[in-house]
């Protein structure tokens, strides 16, 4: 693939200028530094341009002169080409005149340098007459037109693609705008890629004027910009993800200018229980083998913690319902593996969060642990480093529950993209039931003393939309297990292609599941008032891999006529809710230590 002049170039020249003299002398061209190179012009032979989903025929000649080519100035393709990029080409009383927007550009014969206006290059081959007819070197397109031109090998055609003239943030750094400009209409697609987790842009026939470019955000850190490819070209973007990041495509369609919208969200607290507290105080200090970050709080938290793979390095810690008290924090180490540790108020309003970002110069081994006071925290950076493809990515944790009650996480069943079983002569999902019913019985299990935590308390997905279905059922059960839940109850709604199956199930695969179960069976089947089912041993993935007493609940039959009109009665859902409460109270008094009231 050949090139044309551009920022790439001037910048091998500025490589090429470091040289020692005699090296210097080699590479440049025959002649006393400055003369122009000898032009040895060739026949006449056909180009074909691909400008914006259109083909222009141009009659170029060769110049002896790497990369360059001489074209008539009257060839009629270039006011063709001229025009796709929303300029006028035209000679004029022996000048080129060119035409873009409210610039004016005037060019001519052996004039050796283009108008500042344009950037002022120095022209290798300058515009002369051949046979009588003027001609213009073929690269002044590039700054003419704001455009960036690529042949092939074979130099029989080539592509002329805008220039991608900017690239930033711009409005609230909590809600800003990733805003691209170009010189004329670009397409993009979009995808993600995991490992570490990205957001990728894809600018089809975009050309940046450098190789590579860098739009950093406080939060995000870098967003890295480069040339993915060249002929036709392609622009890559790419966004790291972060905790509680949203990113909105603008409609598809060319346009000159693309507006992504990044919203910086608060986290999805599993446990919503927990009251305000204050962080009232943070540090930095030594230890034996690294460095330690201290946090101390008015009372009980949870928190969410997360990583992000290199070359970015970062570790975020969010702190659900925390103000800091007092302004941000930052404590600068530099000791080879911590960089810097930044305390902030992350968000204030629907509900606080304080975020901690620990800026990591490898991938440092990290713990969370409790401290050695009542309500505190502390984050272990260790001077030891991790293989990132092994990491861990993601988890939750509290220094303690609120509540003196028993901690029960409930399960949702499906959600999001996924929504599980349907019943569409009603209308009726599976994802919204189970949500639904697990809200109910919440709200019951709160006011009897429990701790409870949710793996999803909207319609979302736990993990991400299009996640494995490994994924998504392993999201669910680390919340559990960060947690140290001491049950968990996953809630679903059966189904079968046999309209007339019918009745309520539980299902167990350990040991210690099928106390619970046996505790929550009586009253649910009760309250279910459909055909028993008995309590079934299957390894579900959420019993197999929960690290404490688990039951997977199967309601009623969506695909049962009767079953599903019940299922989407607030009523039928409210008696099912009071039953598992029941059967939980039941559950505690038994086998829990701590004081859950009973039905």
């Amino acid at each position: 693939m050949r090139r044309f002049w551009s920022a790439w170039m001037a910048l091998l020249f500025g490589l090429l200028s470091a040289l020692p003299v005699a090296a210097r002398e080699a590479a440049e061209p025959q002649g006393a530094v400055g003369d122009l190179p000898v032009v040895v012009v060739g026949e006449a032979r056909p180009l074909n341009l691909k400008a914006l989903g259109t083909t222009v025929l141009l009659k170029t000649r060769t110049t002896g002169v790497e990369d360059e080519f001489l074209v008539a100035a009257t060839d009629p393709g270039l006011p063709r080409l001229a025009s796709l990029f929303g300029a006028e080409w035209a000679w004029q009383d022996g000048r080129l005149l060119v035409r873009r927007g409210d610039l004016k550009v005037e060019l001519g014969l052996g004039q050796e340098e283009l108008p500042p206006d344009v950037g002022g290059r120095r022209l290798e081959v300058p515009a002369r007459l051949v046979d009588g007819a003027p001609h213009v070197p073929l690269s002044c397109l590039e700054d003419l037109l704001a455009v960036r031109l690529t042949l092939a090998a074979d130099g029989k055609s080539g592509w002329v693609e805008p220039l991608i003239q900017s690239i930033r943030l711009e409005g609230d750094a909590r809600r800003p705008k990733l805003v691209i400009r170009s010189s004329a209409p670009l397409t993009f697609k979009t995808f993600s890629l995991r490992r570490p987790d990205r957001y990728v842009i894809d600018l089809a026939g975009g050309v940046l004027d450098t190789p590579a470019l860098r739009v950093t955000h406080p939060e995000l850190g870098d967003i890295r910009l480069g040339q993915f490819q060249l002929g036709p070209a392609i622009t890559r973007v790419v966004i790291p993800s972060v905790p509680g990041l949203t990113i909105v495509a603008p409609r598809p369609g060319p346009s000159r200018e693309i507006a992504f919208e990044l919203a910086m969200q608060g986290i999805a607290a599993p446990a919503r229980d927990f009251p305000v507290q204050k962080v009232t105080a943070a540090r930095v200090e030594p230890m034996a083998s690294g460095q330690r970050v201290v946090l101390q709080f008015s009372g009980p938290v949870q928190y969410e913690w997360s990583r992000l793979l290199p070359p970015d390095n970062r570790f975020f810690l969010d702190l659900p319902q925390a103000i800091l008290v007092g302004p941000k924090q930052e404590f600068q180490v530099q000791d080879g593996h911590l960089r810097s540790v930044r305390i902030s108020q992350f968000q204030t309003e629907p509900a606080p969060i304080t975020r901690v970002v620990v800026d990591l110069e490898k991938a440092a081994q990290t713990r969370l642990t409790a401290g050695e006071t009542p309500h505190s925290l502390v984050l272990e950076i260790r001077h030891d480093t991790i293989e990132p493809t092994m990491a861990m990515l993601k988890g939750y944790g509290t220094t303690s529950f609120p509540a003196s009650g028993g901690v029960v996480c409930l399960d949702p069943g499906h959600g999001g993209s996924d929504p599980g079983a349907v019943n569409r002569a009603l209308g009726l999902t599976e994802k919204e039931v189970t949500l639904d019913l697990c809200l109910r019985l919440a709200r019951i299990l709160r006011t009897r003393g429990w701790n409870v935590v949710m793996t999803r308390d909207d319609d979302r997905d736990v993990s991400w939309a299009g996640s494995s279905a490994r994924e998504e059922l392993g999201a669910r059960v680390q919340i559990a297990n960060d947690l140290a839940a001491d049950v968990f109850v996953s809630v679903h709604c059966n189904a079968s292609v046999n309209s007339a199956v019918k009745g309520t199930s539980l299902h167990t695969f350990k040991g210690s599941d099928s106390l619970l179960a046996e505790e929550l069976h009586p009253t649910l089947v009760a309250a279910a008032g459909r055909p028993d089912r008995g309590i079934q041993k299957d390894r579900f993935y959420v019993l197999a891999h929960s690290r404490m007493p688990a039951v997977l609940v199967e309601t009623a039959f969506l695909s049962n006529s009767e079953e599903a009109r019940l299922l989407g009665t607030p009523e039928y859902r409210q008696q099912l809710a009071e039953a598992l409460a029941d059967g939980l109270g039941r559950y505690a008094s038994r086998y829990l230590k701590q004081t859950t009231a009973g039905p």
